[in-house]
């Protein structure tokens, strides 16, 4: 699997990033005669190499341009689509604009459509957006992995004003992802830089193994304390697993409740959608019989698990940890059993089924409404889901048997 691995010690931001992608290997004339097709008044872009910290990078220099118009969402989207960019270009590019323009409406208290550019710059971010689309579909990454990111602390002026960092609009597009603040003040990530964390990239935390083939630099534009470089390490992954987040773990040892109450418990911790939850028997000090809860959930639930977990049981406290979690793509399909709908989980990794299910509900549903064993109901959809797929041609390394 073709991995890009982003370290953004030194933050990120539009210009850094088409700067390492030109340093991978990135033609620079492909990239301009792309751009080039876009019905603006493109600046005179320069790349050059510069040392940064006695790094040696990439510098895309895109001269800042003073516009009295400001365009909208879908003015720039009908740029993009006059364009003689390809249509996966174009898409990317586009849903960049529309979750940057989706963090400004949330910020600024407005509707998506309503919100104008001026705050990171039309003709910049169309150049850096657009040229980050069309460098992602040259080298075709099947994925693109982000560590933590320095966001930096302090002010900054735009047009209104003075305002904290991270930017309201950088801290909106990075919800989900790990930042840090540093120890140096000043922007460190930039709106532009967030959007394309946003749109394209997945939490890796530290560097996964990779068989490395490449490493690029792009520079930013000042020279820091620290190498003021975006670093992109290339490389190929033998993971099955094309999909990887974050999840917490919150646990506790509960040895003075009523085990009636556990299955309600369950219920309330499943009504605020945790990925999971289960009980282990443990001995505690004393030999004291207990009762371990472990919880499984995203990080944004985790103030809302705590709340159910010290309101719902005895425990005074709780441990949580943060893991990594990795799965393979999935997708659903339907198959007929009895004249009745069942639903087939099918798992993928670099376009292959590995796995599939029958979905048990649905099993279970037919066997109730028929009087029929459940094995029975499930077999047969699960020799129906092989069928379907088997007939549609599916690439299948495994069956589920």
């Amino acid at each position: 699997m073709k991995t890009a691995y982003l370290d953004c010690s030194a933050g990120i931001c539009g210009n850094m990033f088409l700067g390492a992608l030109l340093d991978l290997g990135l033609p620079q004339d492909y990239l301009m005669a792309q751009l080039q097709t876009l019905n603006i008044n493109l600046p005179e872009i320069k790349v050059h190499k510069v040392m940064r910290s006695g790094i040696k990078a990439v510098l895309f220099d895109v001269p800042e341009i003073q516009e009295h118009h400001h365009r909208h969402l879908e003015e720039i989207k009908e740029i993009i689509n006059n364009s003689a960019l390809n249509l996966k270009v174009k898409s990317d590019a586009i849903r960049c604009f529309q979750n940057l323009a989706q963090a400004e409406a949330k910020v600024h208290g407005t509707d998506i459509n309503a919100i104008h550019f001026h705050e990171v710059g039309a003709v910049d971010a169309i150049i850096d957006i657009v040229g980050a689309a069309i460098g992602l579909e040259y080298f075709k990454f099947d994925q693109i992995l982000v560590a933590p990111i320095r966001v930096g602390f302090g002010t900054v002026h735009c047009a209104h004003g003075e305002i904290p960092l991270p930017a309201p609009a950088t801290a909106q597009l990075l919800s989900g992802f790990y930042i840090f603040g540093g120890e140096l003040p000043g922007e460190w990530a930039t709106p532009t830089g967030a959007t394309l964390v946003k749109t394209f990239g997945t939490n890796a935390g530290g560097l996964p193994q990779l068989k490395l083939t490449k490493v690029g630099y792009g520079a930013g534009n000042q020279d820091r304390s620290i190498p003021n470089v975006l670093r992109i390490i290339v490389g190929e992954s033998g993971a099955l697993t094309t999909d990887h987040d974050y999840q917490v773990i919150i646990e506790t040892n509960i040895d003075d409740m009523n085990p009636e109450f556990y299955g309600y418990l369950g219920e309330k911790l499943l009504e605020v959608g945790v990925r999971d939850y289960y009980f282990t028997a443990v001995y505690m000090k004393k030999n004291r019989p207990a009762t371990q809860l472990t919880v499984i959930t995203e990080p944004e639930l985790v103030g809302q698990v705590e709340t159910i977990l010290f309101t719902e049981t005895t425990t005074l406290g709780v441990r949580k940890s943060i893991v990594q979690r990795a799965c393979m793509q999935r997708s659903e399909k339907t198959v007929s059993v009895k004249g009745r709908n069942v639903r087939v989980k099918l798992a993928h990794n670099k376009g292959k089924i590995i796995k599939y299910a029958p979905e048990y509900e649905d099993c279970l549903a037919i066997a109730k409404e028929l009087a029929l064993p459940l094995k029975d109901i499930y077999d047969e959809a699960s020799h129906c889901a092989k069928n379907l797929l088997e007939a549609e041609g599916e690439a299948i390394t495994t069956w589920n048997k």
